[in-house]
């Protein structure tokens, strides 16, 4: 297939993939407010934070509190990692290569698309964020399992699936990030909510059930982390993450240099004690692991995808 048309389908798995997470981020946050006393919350510019989004919020006008941070991480498209601007790329990429999708999924993603845009001209008030929000990530999972049972397993949907496993991966360390930062602190603060936070972890990635039935013991730190970043069976486990990513790799031609990348993450994934990533240890090692992945896309780019000058697509 054409290099331009892998790379749009790639991007594509990744937008979508980005939009459903992104509501994730913003339901972590909102859930400790519920879950939480305030004193023991992080602040809302946590979600910049996590978005590497600081410097494009300071450029707009607007303090950073509450209303506004929800605003900017939801519907402002001048924000490049908003939920309205990840799900026009994915719109967008999914237009210029439906002639090898399925139509249900474009009249999908057309119909998410849609309602985000008229939603994202108002605020998203606490009483509406839930329902709002669960929407979106329930519709981007209908999207991904429409194309898993409707499309073809040829190269274009191993690059969608390619795009998508990394993207979680990346995606689900910054929630992990993003909901473990109020274990920081005060010990004698946060002692008393510490499995409260710990279980908001699980719920964010919609993994409370699958690791009660995987870890049959009260939920601990050293036990979650290693159910998160460890586990080969759990779907958004970013071990299981890198296991699909090199399965579809080995569909494609010249795969071998990509996927020698991947395996050495995996293996140093392997090699990790999660006992030990306590507080900024374990915020020091995601932003490790994060850069990690920036090499494994540009590995995937590198070997697959055409030069940057020559690319026509919207990628992240």
């Amino acid at each position: 297939m054409l290099a331009r048309t892998a790379e749009r389908v790639y991007w594509l798995g990744r937008f979508l993939e980005r939009t459903e997470n992104t509501a994730r981020l913003i339901l972590v946050r909102h859930h400790a407010i519920l879950d939480l006393p305030k004193e023991v919350q992080p602040g809302w510019d946590l979600l910049l934070q996590v978005l590497g989004a600081e410097q494009t919020f300071a450029s707009l006008p607007g303090v950073a509190n509450e209303k506004n941070i929800i605003g900017f991480v939801f519907g402002e498209r001048e924000n490049p990692s908003s939920i309205i601007s990840s799900l026009t790329a994915a719109r967008e990429n999914m237009r210029t290569t439906r002639e090898i999708m399925p139509s249900e999924t474009w009249e999908r993603i057309n119909s998410l698309y849609l309602s985000v845009a008229r939603r994202s001209q108002r605020d998203l008030p606490r009483g509406m964020r839930h329902s709002v929000l669960n929407n979106i990530i329930q519709s981007c999972q209908q999207i991904t399992g429409m194309l898993a049972g409707t499309m073809n397993q040829d190269a274009a949907y191993q690059f969608i699936r390619m795009g998508r496993n990394l993207e979680r991966a990346d995606m689900s360390t910054r929630i992990i990030d993003a909901a473990s930062a109020g274990l920081m602190g005060k010990l004698e603060d946060i002692s008393p909510y510490r499995n409260v936070l710990w279980i908001s972890v699980l719920q964010s990635l919609s993994a409370y059930q699958m690791y009660r039935l995987n870890v049959q013991s009260n939920v601990s730190p050293r036990d979650v982390l290693e159910f998160l970043f460890q586990s080969k069976v759990f779907p958004r486990s970013l071990a299981h993450c890198l296991i699909e990513i090199e399965n579809s790799m080995q569909l494609l031609p010249d795969f071998k240099p990509a996927r020698q990348v991947v395996t050495k993450v995996r293996r140093n994934l392997g090699a990790t004690d999660c006992g030990e990533l306590v507080d900024i240890a374990l915020h020091d090692f995601i932003d490790e692991v994060q850069l990690q992945l920036i090499d494994v896309h540009q590995a995937i780019a590198n070997t697959w995808f055409a030069p940057a000058d020559m690319a026509d697509v919207t990628a992240g």
